[in-house]
């Protein structure tokens, strides 16, 4: 157990630290634990993912996880129809449905913004409501101003909603950036909106 007369005098560095540390067995231990939580949690996703990965691969887009499509540049247009069909099930754990609406955050994904909204507007865990906000944002066109505008006025969409400042701005011309400036005091919205209003 580390006590405070292993600190010197002046305090320690970073490493100093971590080689105290390693030198504990709490330490060590609790670290083992979480390494090997996480990974027992990550190998539940992946089995629950496997239904949407087969789907994917009968597209000819061969993933391991949908993950594999939010961390690409590539375009996966073959993949958006799969994806939103995915996203509607409400069988996925959190992550699993964050990862599927991320990787519907690209412009040809517009064609699904209604259908994307409607599961927003559903009870989700926190991350795939952001993620699904994600997606709204990048899919967003100019038809659809009204609709992103009164998601941004519902409180109930919490924080996720920061993610429609920039569209917004992207997709509102004048009437948009007054709306955004509207947003500054806002207690959630403001930072980003002053932030982007600066650019």
């Amino acid at each position: 157990m580390i006590s405070e007369d292993d600190f010197p005098e002046g305090g320690l560095t970073a490493k100093q630290l971590m080689d105290l540390l390693e030198q504990d067995p709490a330490f060590r231990a609790g670290r083992a634990s979480g390494e090997a939580e996480l990974e027992q949690r990550v190998r539940r996703w992946r089995e629950a993912e496997q239904p949407l990965v087969e789907d994917l691969r009968r597209e000819g887009v061969c993933v391991d996880s949908v993950w594999d499509l939010v961390n690409t540049s590539e375009p996966h247009p073959e993949a958006l129809a799969v994806l939103m069909a995915h996203l509607e099930r409400d069988v996925y754990p959190d992550r699993v449905r964050e990862g599927i609406a991320r990787a519907l955050a690209v412009i040809p994904a517009s064609v699904y913004w209604d259908r994307l909204r409607a599961v927003y507007q559903k009870p989700l865990g926190r991350g795939a409501k952001e993620g699904v906000a994600v997606a709204l944002a990048v899919a967003a066109a100019a038809e659809h101003m009204d609709a992103v505008e009164a998601l941004v006025r519902d409180e109930g969409n919490g924080e996720s909603r920061v993610h429609f400042v920039g569209a917004i701005l992207r997709i509102g011309g004048m009437r948009g950036r007054s709306f955004v400036e509207s947003l500054r005091s806002d207690p959630v919205l403001g930072r980003e909106a002053s932030a982007l209003l600066s650019k």
